[in-house]
């Protein structure tokens, strides 16, 4: 997969792309809220990228003019909704690239890659509820609220999280598409 933004561009991982994702893999700010432990070793963020390779449903963000590897996207059958026309996205992104609207631009790449490249008649998404700057994002591609669930998830480090959930549908989608 290929797609082309102003800042970023979401591409395939690849196994090349190791040192950048152990480097933002490690920062005690990234998994944390996205509810996985930072990597404490570079063989451990191997396996997991490895793990990722394997699925082909984790996408690399990278900079357009570099193409440096900043943060992951995921598009993923739903465990939530049981419909299979659904899919989930989850996202992370180096804290040395916050706050610069790339997770934005991200997020609405593949909003249009799931709408018009599959069959998803749903897109579902989810964030700790202390996760303001992924509550933000989402808001900001234009998903609504669902609600939250309490005690959703039990995380590495023994904390119990609620976590708040948003979706957009297709024909929500077409509609915003047609007045931009």
């Amino acid at each position: 997969m290929k797609l082309i933004g102003k800042q970023i561009n979401i591409r395939d991982l690849r196994y090349s792309d190791l040192d950048a994702y152990f480097e933002y893999g490690k920062d005690p700010n990234v998994g944390p809220f996205a509810g996985w432990k930072p990597f404490p070793t570079k063989d451990i963020a191997s396996r997991v990228l490895n793990g990722q390779l394997v699925s082909k449903e984790t996408f690399a963000i990278v900079l357009t003019d570099t193409d440096k590897l900043i943060g992951t996207i995921s598009l993923y059958n739903s465990g939530i909704r049981k419909y299979n026309k659904v899919k989930s996205l989850g996202f992370s992104l180096s804290s040395a690239y916050w706050n610069r609207g790339y997770m934005t631009e991200a997020v609405h790449l593949m909003i249009g890659y799931a709408f018009e490249k599959t069959d998803c008649e749903v897109l579902e998404a989810g964030h700790h509820t202390d996760n303001y700057r992924c509550k933000r994002v989402l808001e900001k591609c234009g998903f609504n609220y669902d609600g939250t669930l309490c005690s959703f998830k039990k995380l590495y480090d023994g904390r119990i999280v609620d976590a708040s959930f948003y979706s957009m549908t297709k024909i929500e989608y077409e509609r915003k598409k047609e007045y931009e």
